[in-house]
């Protein structure tokens, strides 16, 4: 398994949403395309990937005013600088020990940060997020309209986004045990100017590393995001809505539409 779907894959069954391998790869919540395994048949011997190819977006698109699709919600504007996460099932939070922090001096310096231990085998994955927004669709349900739509049958559709301006992603080897990871600043080795700039540290130098820090604060970042699939799951046609009545009954209940899982999960 490659390092992108080792990530994509832990991440998925502790959250049910998809951790975005490239974070800077700008995501809006009513994306819609499809999920393929980002390998084409004359690259047969690359390893399989999750890929989501945006093929349009239901609010640009006209879609959603047709099907009366809410505009979506902006929930976490107010907390400018919170740290969130998101771990692999077989990682836990854990105190950070005095003695990481001489292990790695730049921690002491680290305006925030936080330590996780692994269960042994199979490697682990970690997000952290810094300024976190989540862009969503409510009600859930007011997706389940778009089975009428002829252009999205058997499409995905993005109904949840987080947006943050800061991002640490790592996936741990098999044989690590730990990791502390801090947020702290540094002088730009390119330039004269003494401003610090933000920097990502940890003391676990073994495994898949990558964060990016926005100096001026502004959400850029997209580590993370749900996917639905356009298609019906048990009779829900999406035309009703509670209040509508079937030969003086109610109506059957508007499902949500079912959430996007990566192929692989989806194929075993």
């Amino acid at each position: 398994m490659s390092g992108e779907r080792q990530y994509v894959d832990l991440l998925f069954r502790a959250s049910r949403k998809f951790a975005n391998w490239d974070p800077e790869k700008h995501l809006e919540v009513g994306d819609w395309g499809r999920l393929t395994t980002g390998r084409s048949r004359w690259a047969f011997w690359r390893p399989k990937r999750c890929v989501f190819v945006k093929e349009g977006n239901i609010y640009k698109d006209s879609i959603a005013e047709k099907y009366g699709i809410p505009i979506p919600r902006v929930l976490g504007e107010e907390n400018p600088n919170g740290l969130t996460w998101v771990t692999s099932l077989n990682a836990r939070d854990m105190d950070i020990p005095t003695s990481m922090g001489k292990q790695t001096p730049e921690l002491a310096e680290c305006s925030v940060k936080v330590g996780f231990q692994f269960a042994s085998g199979g490697g682990a994955a970690v997000l952290l997020m810094v300024n976190d927004s989540v862009t969503t669709i409510e009600p859930v349900t007011a997706l389940s309209r778009l089975l009428g739509e002829e252009a999205l049958r058997d499409r995905v559709v993005v109904s949840e986004t987080h947006r943050c301006a800061s991002y640490a992603c790592y996936l741990a080897s098999p044989k690590a045990r730990d990791v502390v990871i801090g947020l702290g600043s540094q002088a730009s080795e390119k330039s004269s100017s003494t401003q610090a700039y933000p920097k990502w540290v940890r003391t676990n130098k073994t495994g898949y590393f990558k964060g990016k820090a926005d100096n001026g604060g502004e959400r850029k970042y997209y580590p993370l995001y749900k996917l639905v699939s356009v298609r019906s799951d048990g009779g829900n046609t999406g035309r009703r809505s509670p209040e509508d009545t079937v030969d003086g009954e109610a109506a059957p209940e508007v499902l949500p539409l079912p959430e996007a899982i990566p192929p692989w999960m989806s194929n075993a």
